[in-house]
């Protein structure tokens, strides 16, 4: 049997204060469980006839009816959600919805789905947030790439591939500074479309651009393997990497690099090593 895609993902376990003791929330392999709790459906039951709904279960409600909707992904794709100001106005403009029907928060999205992704941030931290965005994006994938989910989507994995590709300048400091000025694009492909790469470091004259998939999102960046030991920026799922080799004329050009096998030169559909980022 192959492995799934959340195989290479580090487990979390989340403290939780429930029934007046503290139980754990534990993710793992892309699933979402309450060690205490093994009837979640048979206690929700419950709950809808009158009872209490443990904060276990509770979690673990608002946590599917986040991933089904989708919608938090416009806010976890440009915002820092451990940030305590963010957090804060986060709060404010929960309240505000619940309160006052007031929507300042995913603005076009039903002031009811907006309440549910924002108790949805509010109560998870930025890691767990982090795992269920990706079981958000692969399922995207597999029902087709919905148009609402698309945009943030894209977002996500331009974001998360600039940060990734200033991290992977560092060892080229003499040549490129600061890296975080380095002119950058990231054009976001379909699922299964091989990566690409083109650019020049030459001071400030230095940029990149590259083609990902949101499937680098899922089997790259969120195990952890954006960068690799060299330093390059891993591009692909394959292990295709970014790197940087010299040119005649003394400049650095991108090129793709499979792993563990040696440079294949520069995208073959790039301009020449002393063009512009267009």
């Amino acid at each position: 049997m192959g492995r799934g895609w959340a195989d290479e993902l580090t487990d979390l376990t989340l403290p939780v204060a429930c029934s007046a003791e503290i139980h754990h929330l534990h993710w793992s392999a892309g699933r979402l469980r309450a060690a205490a709790h093994p009837d979640l459906d048979g206690e929700v039951g419950l709950a809808a006839l009158g009872g209490e709904l443990p904060a276990c279960v509770d979690a673990v409600a608002v946590w599917r009816r986040a991933v089904a909707d989708g919608a938090f992904l416009a806010e976890w794709c440009d915002h820092d959600l451990d940030d305590p100001v963010y957090r804060h106005h986060l709060r404010i403009a929960v309240d505000r919805l619940r309160n006052e029907g007031f929507a300042d928060l995913l603005r076009g999205v039903p002031p009811r789905r907006a309440e549910a992704a924002g108790r949805f941030l509010l109560r998870f931290p930025q890691t767990w947030v982090d795992r269920a965005a990706l079981g958000v994006v692969r399922g995207n994938r597999q029902a087709g790439g919905a148009d609402p989910l698309a945009g943030a989507i894209r977002r996500a994995v331009q974001v998360r591939a600039r940060s990734s590709f200033v991290r992977s300048l560092a060892r080229w400091n003499r040549v490129v500074r600061p890296a975080a000025l380095v002119r950058f694009e990231c054009v976001v492909t379909p699922w299964d479309t091989p990566p690409h790469a083109a650019g020049v470091l030459d001071g400030v004259a230095s940029w990149c651009r590259v083609g990902m998939s949101p499937r680098w999102l899922v089997e790259v960046w969120g195990p952890g393997r954006a960068v690799d030991e060299r330093g390059d920026l891993v591009l692909g799922h394959d292990g295709m990497t970014l790197r940087w080799e010299a040119t005649a004329d003394g400049r650095l050009a991108a090129c793709v690099r499979p792993a563990g096998a040696g440079a294949v030169g520069p995208d073959p559909g790039r301009a020449s090593a002393g063009s512009a980022l267009p």
